[in-house]
């Protein structure tokens, strides 16, 4: 599908919510290392609610090996749907955050809020690693996934109890995507998007530790899709029969979901994280 650059006609404010379950993927760009990333620091807590009209968000650079802070003031006018969105059409912040992002990397800078980014400069997929340090200004670790008990031991060291020692959360904001399917892929995934999908960056929320088996472990992640686009009928999913949260948050609406280990090394290729 051409890029085609959308229509400024709509307006909305920031919302008086910030949900991981928000940030929706649009239709037009490839960004879904940028929405993943917003979403886990939704996550995680670390977007503040703003009164706008006029509304900034921190991005980073480095420069000589110095972490560059960059505020970046966007306003309310924000385009079409085939831009990021969120799930509840009260809250805009996504397509703020997104917009913001995109007059940050063209250097509109602070004095032209009202400026229109040409988002079809900005097509190509990105670097996960990459974008979460824009977002955060943090180091990211980043580590290939290679056997099932080395990284499930890995991201579980990461996570803290939620209530008790088999629903874990996530630290600090973190992503992992799948192999580009041009390229070397040695485990065999043949990837759709009816289950997981290709060069795809999802937020990885947390773990699911029921024992010490494979069949036992999960990782929990969050499609910037909206929806987890998952065969409840492919081996390793977990829906909401199984403990998360209580329940709550897994499922197909939300884009929250937990693959089983086996299947999450077999189909992702790498995950980072910042530090705290």
């Amino acid at each position: 599908m051409a890029c085609t650059e959308p229509s400024w006609n709509g307006t909305g404010a920031f919302g008086t919510t910030v949900d991981v379950k928000d940030a929706v993927q649009g239709g037009m760009l490839k960004n879904c290392s940028l929405i993943a990333g917003i979403a886990s620091l939704a996550w995680k807590q670390k977007i503040g609610i703003q009164p706008g009209p006029t509304y900034t968000f921190n991005f980073y650079r480095r420069v000589n090996n110095v972490t560059i802070t960059d505020p970046q003031q966007t306003d309310g006018i924000i385009p079409n749907p085939l831009q990021a969105k969120s799930d509840d059409p009260t809250e805009f912040w996504p397509s703020l955050y997104e917009k913001a992002y995109y007059q940050w990397l063209e250097q509109l800078g602070l004095t032209q809020p009202s400026a229109r980014p040409k988002y079809c400069l900005h097509t190509a997929w990105q670097d996960p690693s990459t974008v979460l340090f824009q977002l955060t200004g943090k180091a990211v670790n980043t580590k290939s996934c290679s056997d099932w008990n080395s990284v499930f031991n890995d991201i579980n060291g990461f996570c803290t109890n939620w209530r008790n020692n088999i629903n874990r959360f996530i630290n600090s904001p973190a992503v992992a995507w799948t192999y580009d399917p041009t390229a070397y892929n040695p485990n065999g995934a043949v990837y759709s998007d009816a289950t997981i999908a290709a060069r795809h960056t999802y937020s990885l929320l947390g773990v699911v530790n029921l024992g010490t088996t494979l069949e036992q472990r999960f990782i929990v992640l969050r499609n910037p899709y909206g929806k987890s686009k998952g065969d409840p009928n492919m081996p390793g999913y977990l829906y909401t029969s199984a403990p998360w949260c209580n329940n709550i948050i897994l499922g197909e609406i939300d884009g929250i979901f937990a693959l089983r280990i086996d299947q999450f090394v077999k189909y992702f290729e790498k995950y980072a994280w910042t530090t705290v």
